[in-house]
């Protein structure tokens, strides 16, 4: 059976491998290798180790690296640098050693390789850590620089041992009429990876360290982010499939037939996707905005391509669907200016001159550290009437402008609170 053949030839090539495994002369380069190893710790990491860092500081020391910061960051990235290196000379001394005894040293050639790559990721690594700090450098060297250096170094290792071609050519399980083989499905894994590793480390990279440098809008970069990051989903679908062995086009048939029949079930779902890309590129809702829709006041906290997050002053998240912020009103109180006017109407009873209310009014929420300066606060005569204890009833309309839209319950109840002690102080009160 084709499964049994496949299974054989991956034994045969396990079985080489243990044949050359076992010959002497390979034995003696990984000892070799293992022995350079050591030997490079021994006199970079480990000689550092015993004299407790006294080295490292005679060094900083002699090159007065305490009063040039740039020549601390040079000794902390040849630091990182020093294992690999010495590493590199050992091997290459063991090398030369045995080729003066005649026996052969390919091995240790390639196991170069390895220690070269790891320089370049204990360089890399370094400069990402000095440049963009531990909190963002870090998450970069465990999910992206980390598991490349892994992969690269398997893949050489194996190349070198076996024949990866031949193992690449196993065939796994037949889809559609396409075959999936072990090369091709390792490099989709692979590159599906670092395609979303490369992906999450560029947006960690842009909205750690370069954005707050800059005078970008958090809500437009946002949302370049969101559609950038549905981009890249598509092209790493579509890299999949091509990578497996599928036929791209016929793909695509198949997709967009499936789309339209689900599409006349699920019409809601593709008008909340169709709404969430007129909303992320027309910029009319942006993340951070103060909104008023569907009954519910809040911060725009997230705008995705089918929903919505705002986060209400109850510190609720309310997840609404992005049509609904197409096909209904909205009270956006931060497109042009987050300046929110607020109408308190109030009734005061008085004896004397109703300028003098009007006054009295205007001073006590002037007063208030919400209402704005600018557009100036007002209060309005609506009307007269006698009380039945012989005062004035006059309505008075109160005008003030706050820049706090989310605090518009609070900062009215101060008001108030606010008007009715200035009103007590004169002999007067709310009718």
């Amino acid at each position: 059976m084709p499964i049994e053949s496949e299974l054989h030839g991956i034994a045969e090539l396990l079985s080489t491998l243990l044949v050359f495994l076992r010959r002497p002369m390979v034995q003696v380069q990984f000892i070799a290798f293992a022995a350079a190893l050591g030997l490079a710790w021994l006199v970079t990491d480990g000689l550092d180790r015993l004299t407790g860092g006294k080295v490292d500081a005679l060094v900083r020391t002699v090159l007065r690296a305490d009063r040039y910061p740039l020549m601390d960051r040079v000794i902390a990235i040849l630091t990182r640098l020093e294992f690999p290196l010495a590493a590199a000379l050992a091997l290459h001394l063991a090398g030369s050693a045995l080729r003066a005894i005649g026996w052969p040293d390919g091995l240790l050639s390639e196991s170069a390789y390895v220690l070269w790559l790891v320089l370049a990721y204990r360089a890399i690594a370094a400069i990402a850590t000095h440049t963009l700090g531990e909190a963002t450098s870090r998450p970069l060297r465990v999910r992206f620089l980390g598991p490349l250096l892994v992969v690269l170094a398997v893949v050489r290792s194996l190349g070198f041992l076996i024949d990866l071609n031949a193992l690449g050519a196993v065939r796994l399980l037949t889809v559609s009429e396409t075959p999936i083989l072990l090369g091709a499905l390792f490099t989709t894994g692979a590159g599906l990876y670092f395609f979303f590793g490369a992906a999450w480390a560029g947006q960690r990279i842009l909205q750690g360290a370069i954005l707050p440098r800059t005078s970008a809008e958090p809500g437009t970069v946002k949302i370049v982010l969101t559609v950038a990051r549905y981009g890249l989903i598509a092209l790493a679908a579509s890299f999949a499939l091509s990578a497996l062995g599928f036929d791209t086009s016929t793909v695509a048939f198949v997709s967009g037939g499936l789309t339209v029949a689900i599409g006349f079930g699920s019409q809601q779902v593709f008008a909340n996707l169709v709404s969430g890309l007129l909303l992320l590129f027309d910029q009319s809702l942006r993340p951070g905005d103060v909104v008023s829709v569907a009954g519910e006041l809040g911060v725009v906290e997230n705008l995705s391509i089918r929903t919505t997050t705002i986060r209400t002053p109850d510190n609720v998240a309310v997840v609404m669907p992005n049509q609904s912020f197409v096909t209904g009103p909205i009270r956006n109180y931060s497109k042009n200016t987050e300046a929110v006017r607020l109408q308190i109407p109030v009734n005061v009873a008085f004896e004397g001159e109703p300028r003098r209310v009007v006054e009295i009014l205007m001073n006590a929420v002037r007063s208030h550290r919400a209402v704005l300066r600018r557009p100036a606060p007002g209060a309005y005569i609506t009307g007269f009437g006698r009380l039945p204890t012989g005062k004035t009833r006059a309505g008075v309309q109160v005008t003030v402008w706050v820049n706090a839209p989310l605090r518009m319950v609070e900062v009215t109840s101060e008001l108030h609170l606010a008007m009715h002690d200035a009103l007590l102080a004169h002999d007067m009160e709310f009718a």
